[in-house]
């Protein structure tokens, strides 16, 4: 019985750890996708200057 209940226990923590890692890393993933679609935005309106002021 105390064998059950270590594993219960140790599967519980095991999980618990998981869910923080993919949690963690999907956060880093959508940090990075956010300073990649900031640069190309950055990028799209120095563009855009730069075409209006050679337009007019």
């Amino acid at each position: 019985m105390f064998a059950a209940w270590l594993i219960t226990i140790g599967l519980f923590f095991i999980g618990i750890y998981a869910s923080m890692v993919i949690m963690n890393n999907l956060k880093e993933k959508d940090q990075l996708d956010l300073a990649i679609l900031e640069s190309q935005f950055k990028n799209i309106t120095t563009n855009d200057s730069e075409a209006l002021k050679a337009v007019i």
